[in-house]
């Protein structure tokens, strides 16, 4: 269902509230983190209005939209596209209240610090994905210093209780004062929490996997630090909580009690690449293509299409075709579909469909990541989150890339010169005259008769 706030008017109001008002801003986190990620509007867009929450001062006053649209120059159908960035990234809350439903809540959250970014690894991983390697090495060796080698060292700093004292009662029953000011600091707190960045968990509870785990010999700790790997990999290859719960037992290290990720990981690989999923009993054949549904309505093969790919797990929907394709599944195709469900940018229904696009409507015999990527790349920017969309799209494709193709070649036209030689003037001169009218080669009738008379001559004896 479309959100009735996506459509914005310049008369929309809103206000700002921020809890941080009192703190700074770390610009080179916004800048080398954050930047890369978001649109620049965006973060000029967070800056604006930072500014203006430290003028409002929490008074709740009250703005309209052109003042932004104004200050930043832009479409007022773009600012919400710009909005829904820092939302993501969990720099803004936008709020509706129930008392004035027609006014807009921006509420300001800090950035995360340096360490906490580079730890939440969804966001270290789509950061990884738009620098690349050796930019984002270069970004952490910014941001995040090295202590210096010191050898061996042992803390000699005193304590907080060496040098004060504090009653015992107070520690036992701490004053009213205190526990006011805490739960003041609590509602306060607009703090971005990077849990909250975590996959969406609505289809695996991690909660019965821990209770299936509790009797047993693995730390509850070192699952809950897996807790990203474990969604990831349901996500994936569409593992419950009763398989995961056996994988993770597999992959704890015994003499611990510790959970290895890597050795889940492989471990899990292993055990796609040996047993045979039959999850998926009714694949549409690679014969029939969404494209050939009629405009009206989906056709048989495209339904059975669309809910399969809402129930399966894109490795094993890659590997019913390739079955079907009498292929495997290489290591590679594993390792960017793992990638692009790690982004969290689509949904499995669509990364689903772009498999079946790939390797079906184009045949295809492998998945190329290059390509993979820039199509979802364009499919999240457009919103494309659903099989249905994802079709229509596949549909419209030939017709966008042909009108590319004629863009592209109408710009080739118009940059094309016409280059005309300039000569000097003793060549103009030479041309002007070879270029006059010709004479003509046909001999009057009185010339020939002279010629004849001459030749006539030449052939009489002692004409020499």
């Amino acid at each position: 269902m479309e959100n009735p706030f996506d459509k914005l008017t310049p008369d929309t109001k809103y206000l700002i509230t921020n809890t941080h008002i009192n703190r700074g801003l770390d610009h080179s986190v916004l800048t080398n983190l954050y930047q890369p990620i978001i649109d620049e509007k965006a973060l000029a867009l967070y800056d604006l209005l930072w500014s203006m929450s430290l003028d409002d001062h929490n008074q709740l006053v009250l703005h309209k939209h052109y003042e932004i649209q104004s200050m930043l120059n832009c479409k007022i159908e773009d600012l919400v596209d710009i909005r829904k960035q820092l939302e993501a990234v969990k720099l803004i809350n936008t709020l509706v209240s129930a008392k004035k439903p027609d006014v807009l809540i921006y509420s300001m959250n800090l950035p995360l610090t340096a360490e906490q970014f580079l730890r939440t690894d969804i966001l270290s991983i789509i950061l990884l994905g738009k620098v690349g390697e050796v930019t984002y090495q270069q970004i952490v060796d910014r941001l995040v210093a090295t202590p210096p080698d010191l050898g061996d060292t042992t803390n000699i700093s005193a304590s907080l209780l060496d040098l004060f004292n504090v009653p015992q009662n107070l520690i036992k029953q701490i004053p009213g004062f205190v526990n006011d000011a805490k739960q003041k600091v609590v509602q306060s707190t607009g703090n971005i929490d990077p849990t909250s960045f975590e996959p969406d968990s609505n289809h695996f509870d991690f909660r019965l996997l821990l209770s299936m785990l509790e009797n047993s010999y693995v730390d509850e700790n070192s699952v809950k630090a897996a807790r990203d790997l474990v969604l990831s990999e349901h996500l994936l290859y569409g593992i419950d909580e009763i398989q995961m719960a056996k994988l993770i037992q597999k992959a704890t290290n015994l003499s611990t009690n510790q959970l290895n990720q890597s050795q889940l990981k492989a471990i899990i690989v292993d055990n796609f690449s040996q047993q045979q999923v039959g999850t998926v009993e009714h694949q549409p054949k690679p014969t029939s293509s969404p494209r050939r549904a009629t405009s009206g309505s989906t056709d048989k093969a495209t339904d059975q299409l669309i809910e399969i790919s809402k129930k399966t797990a894109p490795v094993v929907f890659l590997q019913q075709i390739k079955k079907q394709k009498h292929g495997i599944v290489t290591s590679g195709e594993q390792r960017t579909l793992s990638e692009l469900v790690n982004l969290r940018a689509l949904p499995n229904e669509v990364i689903n469909i772009l498999i079946y696009y790939l390797l079906v409507d184009e045949n295809r015999s492998t998945l190329n990541k290059n390509l993979m990527s820039t199509i979802a790349d364009d499919w999240s920017q457009h919103g494309i989150f659903d099989a249905e969309k994802a079709i229509n799209e596949i549909k419209e494709r030939p017709i966008k890339l042909k009108k590319q193709a004629e863009k592209r070649a109408s710009k080739y036209k118009q940059r094309k010169v016409n280059v005309k030689e300039t000569l000097p003037d003793w060549a103009k001169d030479d041309q002007a005259s070879t270029s006059g009218p010709k004479p003509t080669t046909q001999l009057t009738e009185a010339q020939k008769k002279q010629l004849k008379e001459q030749l006539d001559k030449l052939k009489k004896p002692g004409s020499r």
